[in-house]
């Protein structure tokens, strides 16, 4: 995750990923540490790096450091204060080392997501940089159950949009019975990103847990909104992109063995790793309330 070096376009690599969707680059960074620079594949093994799971990213291969403002460096300083005066590094040379192993310990099991919203419209980070893209492929009716599926989104996403100017709804109220609201909370946040509505936070009664709820608007889209080149399509064997449409890969050989012996090499299509949300990831804010 992060921004191409190249052509400066945000994006989320999936997988084994290496290489910026959006000008075809491998992406490589400066250690904010050591400050020597590296690509996300290992020159080695082929392999993409380790992304640090507290602050998502990745771990510099000749440092080990992945950014100085990761949580996991303010919870070694913590946990030294609170050992301190009893155990120090003085008369515990290793202190430093156990506690990283502790640390390291945490993030291999698991470290949840912290909550973070987007500054431009306040939607989470979990659907500005990840979810939005699908419902947006949704709609040019990729990655679909069937054409039903699609329908019944859309037919959501006018339900709430055509509510008059003003109105405040919470997920809660209007999700049918029975349900968990998925469906119109998928609704609401790229409705938020169209401008169609804005997310407030609202305290609940005699609490300090706090709760979104949607005011419907009409302002233009968001300008860090990028829909373009939603879908790649791409051949498996050679990597190589091609226009929307091409069927078969003209530069591979055709197929030397299966049920497509001798024919060409079918193309495939996937989601760019380009971010639908272009604000940078480091711009997003943390939220501490509950929903």
């Amino acid at each position: 995750m992060g921004t191409c070096w190249n052509c400066e376009t945000e994006i989320t690599l999936q997988e084994e990923q290496t290489n910026c969707d959006n000008c075809g680059e491998v992406i490589s960074y400066n250690c904010n540490n050591c400050k020597k620079r590296f690509e996300v594949v290992d020159k080695e093994s082929k392999k993409k790096l380790v992304v640090c799971k507290f602050c998502g990213y990745f771990k510099c291969p000749y440092c080990n450091v992945c950014s100085w403002s990761c949580e996991k460096y303010k919870w070694e300083r913590d946990l030294l204060k609170k050992f301190a005066p009893e155990i120090t590094q003085g008369n515990c040379p290793q202190l430093l080392e156990k506690i990283r192993d502790i640390i390291n310990y945490f993030e291999e099991i698991k470290v949840s997501t912290k909550r973070m919203n987007c500054p431009e419209r306040n939607v989470p980070i979990s659907y500005a940089k990840n979810r939005i893209k699908s419902l947006l492929a949704k709609f040019e009716g990729f990655r679909i159950k069937d054409e039903e599926d699609r329908e019944a989104f859309l037919k959501r996403f006018d339900e709430i949009t055509e509510k008059p100017i003003g109105v405040e709804l919470i997920v809660g109220n209007i999700r049918e019975k029975g349900s968990y609201g998925q469906e119109y909370r998928d609704a609401f946040n790229l409705a938020v990103c169209f401008g169609k509505f804005e997310i407030k936070r609202k305290k609940k009664k005699d609490s300090d847990e706090e709760y979104d709820i949607f005011i419907r608007c009409e302002k233009l889209a968001c300008k860090f909104l990028a829909r373009d080149n939603l879908v790649i399509t791409y051949c498996e064997n050679c990597k190589k992109q091609f226009p929307k449409g091409t069927k078969f890969c003209d530069i591979c050989l055709p197929y030397k063995k299966g049920k497509d012996i001798g024919q060409p090499r079918k193309l495939k299509e996937r989601l760019s790793n380009k971010d639908t949300c272009q604000v940078y990831r480091g711009n997003f804010e943390k939220n501490d309330g509950k929903t």
